[in-house]
This record gives C-alpha cells, structure tokens and sequence, in this order.
C-alpha cells in the first residue's frame, strides 16, 4: 500500500485507535530500533494523562521517524520525544 493511501486510512481512523494500540505500534517502531520524534511550534502546554505537561497539539506538527544515531546526532536520549522548534533553533543558534 502506498504512503498516500495509509495517509488516508490513517486519517480515517486516528480517533478509533486507542492508546494501548499506539503503544504496541511504538514497542513494534522500538524492536526494530526506530524512535518517533515530533516535532511541534506550539509553546501551549497540557496536562498528560500520564501527569506532567506536553505541547498542545497543532496543524505544523512534523513527525520523524529515526534511528538511535539520528537521536544522538540530534542531541536527544535514546527514547521517544516531543520537541519544540522554536526552542531547538534557539539551542543551535
């Protein structure tokens, strides 16, 4: 199936997959060494389900899948992350 057709299904099903869902697929993207960052530009915060605060959601969110190298060349620990733009140019500049 091609990238824009899952982008569809995806799409179409997002609100019906539940967060046990999303965590298998992560534990499935960490057996194969594979990361998900997000990247966001949103400086609103919200409360976790699972306590403390993360990025609001917003429409220039970018997703990145990457390898344990991609993190280390980006600074970041071995791990999934949330990462606001704004403050990452900042840390470079």
């Amino acid at each position: 199936m091609l990238a824009q057709e899952m982008g569809v299904i995806f799409t179409k099903h997002v609100e019906q997959i539940t967060s046990k869902c999303w965590s298998e697929f992560l534990q499935q993207l960490e057996s194969k060494g594979l990361y998900v960052v997000i990247e966001t530009d949103t400086n609103g915060r919200v409360m976790s389900p699972l306590g403390g605060l993360m990025p609001m959601p917003c429409k220039s969110e970018t997703l990145h899948i990457l390898t344990a190298d991609d993190l280390q060349q980006r600074g970041l620990p071995l791990g999934h992350h949330i990462v606001n733009m704004r403050e990452a140019k900042v840390a470079t500049s």
